[in-house]
């Protein structure tokens, strides 16, 4: 999503983001099958992902524990409860073509921004599903002339800092202190923080995004409608669709 700045009293200004919300779950089907997911993501040239293992020193393994950081998920011993296949796209188009394929074959999408749900939404599920794992994304994007800047939903806000303080130490952002949190999660649920109180939520900051929807279908904030943009920025991520940026 793409987000406004304005200034801090003798501080700093507020950068308004572009942000790439990946805190999501799209229902496609209680389940689907697996080789024809695999087949439509080579066809789509989407080759970053991985399958379970009984190794438990595995890339799956690895992967599926890294962003996990809620302690009381970090050793589910249920397997039905883990996903069926990890993806980690690389771009915008691999995520498009990601969610399409998963749509397509019938599975359950579950996306991870930074891996602090309280449920752990973001990664476990009573029924079949795929992770989407968006560490990636995490490109940003600073333009000091128009004050905003684009975030894809897999940077964490600490890596958000990070780049303002690279680009000027004018400015700054509204949104939370944990610098792990992901950027996706973080405005989709509000994106409450320090300078809240003075320059309002981060999500309130938001002034455009991309999103995609379960059809792979890339939106900006003019095609997918202000009822939508208004989900988004706070309404939780689970059913509005993945905001990339």
């Amino acid at each position: 999503m793409e987000t406004k700045t304005s200034k801090t009293l003798s501080y700093s200004s507020c950068f308004t983001i572009l942000f790439i919300s990946c805190y999501l779950q799209l229902i496609c089907a209680l389940g689907g099958n697996d080789d024809i997911l695999i087949s439509c993501l080579a066809s789509h040239g989407v080759e970053n992902y991985t399958k379970p293992s009984s190794d438990p020193n595995s890339d799956y393994d690895r992967l599926f524990h890294i962003n996990i950081l809620n302690p009381l998920f970090k050793k589910t011993t249920s397997e039905r409860l883990k996903p069926s296949l990890i993806v980690m796209p690389n771009s915008k188009q691999e995520l498009s073509s990601t969610i399409k394929c998963c749509t397509r074959s019938s599975w359950t999408i579950k996306l991870r921004s930074g891996g602090h749900s309280y449920e752990g939404l973001s990664y476990i599920s009573d029924t079949p599903f795929v992770l989407v794992d968006m560490m990636n994304l995490d490109r940003i994007s600073i333009d000091l002339n128009s004050e905003t800047a684009w975030v894809e939903s897999g940077a964490t806000i600490g890596q958000l800092y990070y780049a303002i303080h690279e680009s000027t130490d004018s400015y700054g952002f509204t949104a939370g202190w944990c610098p792990n949190v992901g950027v996706g999660g973080h405005l989709s649920g509000g994106g409450l923080g320090m300078l809240s109180r003075k320059y309002g939520l981060a999500a309130d900051n938001v002034v455009d995004a991309i999103l995609i929807d379960s059809n792979g279908a890339i939106l900006d904030r003019q095609s997918m409608g202000e009822d939508v943009f208004w989900a988004i920025r706070g309404g939780g991520g689970g059913c509005w669709g993945a905001v990339y940026s």
